[in-house]
C-alpha cells in the first residue's frame, strides 16, 4: 500500500470516530413517566486540515477534504421507576476527497441506546447514572466509513446544576470497545444562560482521549482511536412550550491524528 493510500485508509477509518462523536442527549433530571424531549437536527461538518499524528496539539496541516451531512435524532423519555430511556440515532452522507479522487458513503451510522437512573433529583441539583450500548450498525467499509464495526458500552455519570437563568450539565465516562482494542475517556459540559423568557444562549465543551488496550491496533480498529477537544456556541428560542428551535456552531480546537473542522447544527427540541 502506498503512503497516500495509507493516509486515505486512516482518514476513512478515523471518520468513524467523528461520526459517533458527542454524547446522547444528556439530562440528569429524570422526566416524569410519559414526558421527554426529542431533538431532530441536521449537522453539516467540513474539514480540510489534520491534527498532528504524533501528539495532541492545536497545530494543523492541510489534508484530505472531508464533508459530512448528518441527520440525527436524539432524545430522552421518562419511563417510570426513576428511569429514563436515552437514544441517539444517526444517518449520514460522508464525502472524502484526496488527490483529486472522491469517495462517498451514505447510510445509517452506529446507533446508541441507554438507560438513565436518577439519584438526587432536586430543582437546583440532579445527578444520575447511565449505561449506554453502541450498536455497530454503520458500515466500516468501503471508505469513508459510517461506523467502527465494533460493539461498545458506555457507563456515564451525569450531573446538573440550575440557578436562576443558568443551567450546567456534565456527562463523563468511558466508552469501552468490547473487542479490547481501545477505551475512550469522554466528557461533555453543556452550559445554558436564559437571556429573555424565550431566548437562551448555549455553550458546549467536548473532550475525548483514547487509551489503547492493545500496543498495536489493526487497521480495522483505527476507528476506535479518537482524541479531540471541541468547543461550541449556540442559541435556542422558546417558540412555544413544546417547540424550541436551536442553532449551534462547533469548532475542533485541538486533537491528535484526526481531521480539524467545523460544523453547523440546526434543529428543534420538542418537549412533550
Amino acid at each position: 500500500m502506498t503512503r497516500n493510500s495509507r493516509r486515505l485508509a486512516t482518514a476513512a477509518l478515523t471518520l468513524a470516530a467523528i461520526l459517533t462523536s458527542g454524547a446522547a442527549l444528556a439530562d440528569p433530571w429524570i422526566p416524569a413517566p410519559g414526558d421527554g424531549v426529542i431533538k431532530p437536527e441536521v449537522r453539516l461538518y467540513s474539514a480540510d486540515h489534520h491534527f498532528s499524528p504524533s501528539h495532541f496539539s492545536t497545530s494543523t496541516t492541510p489534508s484530505s477534504k472531508l464533508n459530512l451531512n448528518q441527520f440525527r435524532i436524539s432524545g430522552v423519555a421518562g419511563i417510570g421507576y426513576n428511569l429514563s430511556l436515552e437514544y441517539d440515532l444517526r444517518f449520514a452522507q460522508a464525502r472524502l476527497s484526496h488527490l483529486g479522487t472522491t469517495h462517498t458513503s451514505t447510510g445509517v451510522q452506529d446507533q446508541e441506546l441507554g438507560l438513565n437512573y436518577g439519584l438526587t433529583q432536586t430543582q437546583a441539583f440532579a445527578d444520575s447514572l447511565t449505561f449506554n450500548v453502541i450498536f455497530p450498525t454503520g458500515a466500516p467499509k468501503p471508505a469513508p466509513a459510517l461506523g467502527t464495526g465494533r460493539w461498545a458500552v458506555e457507563p456515564d455519570a451525569q450531573f446538573g446544576l440550575h440557578e436562576g437563568p443558568l443551567t450546567a450539565t456534565l456527562i463523563a465516562g468511558p466508552r469501552v470497545f468490547l473487542d479490547g482494542g481501545a477505551t475512550q475517556l469522554r466528557a461533555e459540559l453543556d452550559l445554558s444562560a436564559r437571556a429573555t423568557q424565550r431566548l437562551s444562549f448555549t455553550g458546549t465543551v467536548f473532550f475525548v482521549n483514547t487509551i489503547q488496550q492493545q500496543h498495536v491496533l489493526s487497521s480495522a480498529d483505527q476507528g476506535e482511536i479518537y482524541n479531540l477537544l471541541r468547543l461550541g456556541i449556540g442559541a435556542q428560542y422558546r417558540l412555544t412550550p413544546i417547540f424550541r428551535p436551536f442553532i449551534e456552531y462547533d469548532a475542533d480546537i485541538a486533537g491528535k491524528s484526526m481531521h480539524a473542522g467545523q460544523r453547523i447544527i440546526a434543529g428543534v427540541a420538542i418537549h412533550y
